[in-house]
Formats: C-alpha cells, sequence, structure tokens
C-alpha cells in the first residue's frame, strides 16, 4: 500500500510528526500527540486526502473478518459493491473510490501480505483487529453502513 518498506515506517512516522509538529499543527507531550485546536482545519484538509483509502481499506477488512473464508475474486467484488453503495449514500462523488483496478490492487497486496490466500483462509482475529483501528479512523456514519451490510445479507 504504501511506498516504503515495513522496516522504514517508524522512521517515516516519526519525521511525519516531528513536520507537524514544527508547523504547529500538532503537540508532542511524551508519547502523546495532540491536534492543535488553531490548526485543526488544517489538518482536516490533511486527512481528506487519506479519508477514502481507509474507507476503502475498512470495507475489505470487514468483509474479510465477516466472511475469513471468502475468495479472491469475490472479495474484490464485494468490495466495490459496498464501496458503490457507500459513495450513493454518503455522496462521495469519485469513480475511483469503487474502481476494479483499486480494489484488485488491495486484494492482491493483503495475498502478499499473507492476510488471505487465493482460496480464502483469512486469520479472522487479525482482520477484525486491523478492522476496528479502522474504524476508528472513519466517521461513524460510514462505519455504521460498512457493518449494515452483511446484516443486510443475513
Amino acid at each position: 500500500f504504501l511506498r516504503w518498506e515495513k522496516a522504514e515506517l517508524a522512521g517515516v512516522v516519526d519525521a511525519l510528526i516531528a513536520e507537524m509538529q514544527r508547523q504547529g499543527l500538532i503537540a508532542l507531550n511524551d508519547d502523546e500527540v495532540s491536534v492543535n485546536p488553531s490548526h485543526a482545519r488544517s489538518l482536516q484538509l490533511l486527512a481528506a486526502g487519506a479519508r477514502e483509502t481507509l474507507q476503502r481499506y475498512a470495507i475489505t477488512f470487514w468483509l474479510l473478518s465477516a466472511n475469513p473464508s471468502i475468495n479472491r475474486s469475490s472479495l474484490e467484488k464485494e468490495s466495490r459493491t459496498v464501496a458503490q453503495r457507500l459513495s450513493v449514500l454518503h455522496g462521495i462523488n469519485a469513480p475511483e473510490f469503487f474502481d476494479k483496478a483499486v480494489f484488485s490492487t488491495l486484494v492482491l497486496t493483503l495475498r502478499d501480505e499473507g492476510y488471505i490466500s487465493d482460496t480464502g483462509d483469512a486469520e479472522p482475529e487479525e482482520t477484525l483487529k486491523i478492522y476496528r483501528m479502522l474504524a476508528d479512523l472513519i466517521t461513524s456514519d460510514v462505519r455504521l453502513t460498512i457493518e449494515s451490510v452483511t446484516q443486510d445479507e443475513a
């Protein structure tokens, strides 16, 4: 998903935090980061670029945790279907939000990283753990829409 290798991530995150602190966007106290309220809008604008990506990841990890035996092709298709639904319900006016190639790349990366195989076999505890982390990063209305998908199918 990222252009950095896993071993580089800690350094990249530290550098980003240091730069945001230098610009006065955040404050750093020990290991706790807090938002500078006078720069909250700037941070929201920065976050907007990542919002749809996090939503796509949340869709896929939710589907994977709800159905660990789903095969790669079905996961791609269902992820796109949920993204289209989310787009309509939440006014996401970007065709790339539910683009086939985007979900195909995401699912292939999940396979390459060992989260899934071509025939299914996901680890539900691990995928749910990641989904919960992603769920904290998206709005509650989007999260509820994503989670309602499997309930609608039941």
